[in-house]
């Protein structure tokens, strides 16, 4: 019987993990945008298509947000472990809807989980 060896581990740097949140919230923010409402705007219908892209577009942020979290408080632990690989593969997968974007940073397309068919 044979093991397999452990498969090769990766995880970002922290100015890497700056990147790429800075990234997606900067998509997340221009996604949002036709559901900005000026002052004294009265607030989106609830269940308005305008309310629903404004709750997805808080939802992906709020979670972009805790997965970068949870990356800097692994590394300043010291010794990054299963939660950081566990927030890293998360933050891949999300950024995959934006593989093909000229402004996603040239480092990231390698990593990315492969794109299905």
């Amino acid at each position: 019987m044979t093991e397999s060896a452990p498969a090769q581990r990766f995880l970002p740097t922290w100015e890497q993990v700056v990147a790429l949140w800075d990234f997606v919230h900067g998509r997340t923010y221009a996604a949002a945008a036709p559901t900005i409402r000026l002052n004294g705007e009265p607030p989106h219908a609830p269940g308005s298509d305008l309310a629903r892209v404004a709750e997805v577009n808080g939802a992906l942020y709020e979670v972009t947000s805790h997965l970068c979290r949870r990356l800097y408080d692994e590394f300043e632990n010291g010794v990054p472990g299963p939660i950081a690989d566990a927030s890293w593969d998360a933050l891949l997968t999300i950024t995959a809807a934006w593989r093909d974007d000229p402004e996603l940073p040239s480092w990231v397309n390698e990593l990315l989980p492969v794109k299905p068919r």
